[in-house]
């Protein structure tokens, strides 16, 4: 089995792409692919760039040059529902868009023509990364993670987001645009983030501070899971 791995940033993937032994480096289409293996398996690790369209475009690169059999993105989010906290695990069991709006044509907030409403993370994995968090002793959230071009701070589009997707329990600016080719390529999904910040009015400053903490986190996770796959 071959394990795709999509971070956005430096700090998301760093731990993952130091770990990586024979490695190879790719450029491409603004995206960075490493290729080798990870305490014995095989792994192909993008670090994307931040955005949907960045996201989209180097997960397509990935699956097109790497053809992993699963993609399992890790990094950062904004944690909004009830009781999480900075440090804190989520992961998907559904990925959205909440800055997609064809409601005028009868879609729902959030679907885009010819997609699903939202997209369903693989079961076996989310099944996966639950028991790792919970070996690991996380504080772990399972649920939707929502994801559009905007960094989330609160006031009117936190307000806005919880109206249109109640059941929220985090933000991010990745995550359904690399569900959604995961998706077209049939190709097996999971989102695994760390809390970096509240997505309230403090959000900013609070990243910057603990992105370094959210970036350990969630590599822990995904070198937990790695270990486990086959």
């Amino acid at each position: 089995m071959k394990i795709g791995i999509v971070g956005a940033m430096a700090q998301e993937v760093a731990t993952l792409s130091s770990q990586m032994e024979n490695k190879t480096t790719t450029q491409i289409s603004g995206a960075t692919i490493y290729q080798g293996k990870i305490n014995g398996k095989e792994v192909a690790l993008l670090q994307s760039g931040i955005g949907k369209v960045a996201a989209a475009m180097g997960t397509t690169a990935l699956l097109q040059l790497a053809q992993p059999d699963v993609i399992i993105n890790t990094g950062s989010a904004g944690g909004v529902a009830q009781g999480l906290k900075v440090g804190d695990v989520v992961i998907s069991t559904q990925t959205a868009h909440h800055d997609a709006d064809v409601t005028a044509f009868g879609y729902e907030k959030g679907q885009l023509p010819a997609c699903p409403a939202r997209f369903n993370s693989d079961e076996k994995l989310t099944a996966l990364a639950l028991q790792v968090a919970q070996a690991q002793g996380q504080n772990v959230h399972q649920g939707l993670i929502c994801s559009g071009d905007s960094f989330i701070h609160g006031g009117e589009a936190l307000t806005q987001i919880k109206h249109d997707f109640p059941d929220v329990i985090a933000v991010e600016m990745e995550a359904a645009a690399i569900a959604q080719v995961c998706h077209a390529f049939n190709v097996p999904f999971v989102v695994v983030r760390a809390i970096s910040d509240g997505g309230d009015g403090k959000a900013s400053i609070s990243f910057e501070e603990f992105l370094p903490l959210a970036a350990k986190q969630s590599s822990a996770m995904v070198l937990a899971m790695l270990d486990k796959l086959s």
